[in-house]
């Protein structure tokens, strides 16, 4: 059970702790690039063993989720070899074991009746349309099965810390890969995105618009902390990781970036002008991040990425150059399921098919197309009891709505131009969102 925020029960030793967590993430990250740049394999051993240790201490100190999401913006390069199993794969394991261990190897109802349902329901898909069994299939077979035993890991009253740790990764992996794409044996993991006379980068993720989603998520949280935090170190911290944050994602030039970032700030503002709060210090605050916002897009450093975000719109003639011809892949998929009642009843099966080639690029069209009108309701009703039994540990407060609101644009709008459902993020992220939104609706009623 996720414990409830006890802030006036906070001591130096906590904070000490995420200190040393923090420096151990980063040291952990100059290994694997040290590593990976000289092709060290005792180098890159190291790392693993130390990402083994750290999840370890991070489960029995319910830190779990901080160091998972300092890690995710990293996992592609988390790797022996190019093309090889992530690292981060191996973390998530042996947190969820670790977890089921802490819980006296207790599972709750759900988690076993609804995976083997999907897993039943699924197999019979495999069957019908004939696709194979395979490692990713039983990866999420086993995630639905153990994930929610992390959630006895996790503390509520470290949303902050969690954040912080969040935006790290993410700095961390943009900036590095953007001065090390140089050595050869990085370069092979970092994907450069040419876009007519475009570049787009986005860290070692290799898609710019997953790239920009962690961002998105991050920056939602760091808004939503922003609005209730009063320590003026903690917001200088809040506001570089944002600014830092804004920048990383302009180099992915993502017009959905873009999208979600105007969305996500006209849905900050009631929040930071709500009523019962430090009135005249929100304003101050706004008006604050306005200019400073300002000062730094006029800057140089902004004027090329705006620029090239500019020339993205602008080479959009209709509606499907505007959205990179996602509407036509929306059609094409809609079309299957029209055509084909196997699919549209069943789904393929979580299997990695795709339609001439394009994947759907978008979460609910990926959810009926992998699990069927019969198999979606399943993994609704799996995440209902998933985030659940965090919310359990705010039954006597109200979820505040704003909160909700805002979480969820970073969050869940930019699924509806990503096909989530293959990666660790819709777990993850769905469960930061959730942490976040306890907290700060806990935070709001204290």
């Amino acid at each position: 059970m996720i414990k409830q925020i006890e802030k006036e029960k906070q001591n130096p030793a906590f904070d000490r702790e995420y200190i040393a967590a923090a420096c151990g993430c980063v040291f952990l990250s100059v290994l694997i690039c040290v590593g990976q740049i000289i092709g060290n394999m005792l180098l890159i051993a190291a790392f693993f063993a130390g990402t083994v240790g750290i999840c370890i201490w991070a489960c029995m100190k319910e830190k779990i989720l901080p160091v998972l999401l300092y890690f995710l913006p990293w996992s592609p390069l988390m790797k022996f070899y190019k093309g090889g199993i992530s690292f981060f794969t191996v973390m998530l394991l042996v947190s969820c074991f670790v977890a089921l261990i802490k819980n006296k190897m207790t599972l709750n109802i759900y988690q076993i009746v609804l995976t083997a349902l999907i897993a039943i329901l699924t197999a019979i898909a495999k069957m019908v349309q004939g696709n194979e069994i395979t490692n990713s299939y039983l990866f999420f077979i086993m995630m639905l099965l153990l994930l929610p035993c992390i959630t006895k890991c996790v503390s509520c009253d470290s949303f902050g810390d969690t954040t912080v740790f969040f935006a790290l990764g993410i700095i961390t992996a943009a900036l590095s890969a953007q001065q090390l794409v140089v050595f050869h044996n990085i370069a092979q993991y970092i994907t450069v995105d040419s876009y007519l006379t475009i570049t787009r980068l986005s860290g070692y993720y290799g898609d710019p618009n997953f790239y920009s989603a962690h961002i998105t998520a991050c920056l939602a949280g760091i808004l939503m902390l922003l609005s209730r935090e009063k320590d003026r170190l903690r917001q200088a911290v809040l506001i570089i990781a944002a600014v830092l944050l804004l920048y990383c994602g302009m180099l992915s030039a993502s017009k959905m970036f873009v999208v979600v970032l105007a969305c996500l700030f006209l849905f900050w503002i009631p929040v930071l002008m709500e009523k019962g709060g430090r009135g005249n210090s929100r304003v101050r605050m706004f008006v604050g991040l306005i200019c400073a916002g300002g000062i730094f897009i006029s800057s140089s450093v902004f004027k090329e990425l705006l620029q090239i975000i500019d020339d993205r719109f602008a080479y959009a003639a209709n509606v499907s150059q505007l959205t990179t011809g996602r509407t036509d892949i929306w059609k094409n998929y809609i079309n299957e399921f029209l055509e084909n009642i196997d699919v549209t009843l069943l789904g393929e099966g979580y299997s990695p098919v795709i339609i001439k080639g394009r994947a759907s690029h978008n979460t609910v069209i990926q959810g009926v197309f992998q699990f069927g009108l019969i198999g979606l309701p399943l993994i609704a009703a799996w995440m209902y009891f998933f985030l659940k039994d965090i919310f359990k540990s705010a039954e006597n407060t109200k979820t505040d709505w704003k909160y909700a609101e805002l979480m969820c644009v970073g969050t869940v709008l930019p699924w509806m131009s990503l096909d989530i459902l293959f990666f660790d993020e819709f777990f993850l992220v769905s469960l930061y969102a959730a942490v976040g939104i306890v907290c700060m609706s806990k935070d709001a009623s204290d």
